[in-house]
């Protein structure tokens, strides 16, 4: 399964996750909020453009999390 949809099912609540990164705990909670405050297609593109920037950016700490998530 793609990291993309595991990252929507994240942002629309569908799935769970908890990281020992509290960047991401806090990144995962605010897409929800702000997901869940207007759920388009165009806000969900956004939350999820934001989470792949966040993750790309630091993907050299990020790592054992990606893998995680790709397991949910």
């Amino acid at each position: 399964m793609s990291l993309d949809l595991k990252f929507e099912q994240l942002i629309k609540g569908e799935l769970k996750y908890k990281s020992v990164n509290l960047a991401l705990n806090l990144l995962i909670s605010r897409l929800q909020r702000k997901y869940a405050a207007n759920k388009t297609p165009a806000e969900l593109t956004i939350c999820l453009q934001e989470m792949k920037a966040f993750v790309e950016k630091y993907s050299s700490i990020m790592t054992k999390d990606i893998e995680e998530i790709k397991k949910l």
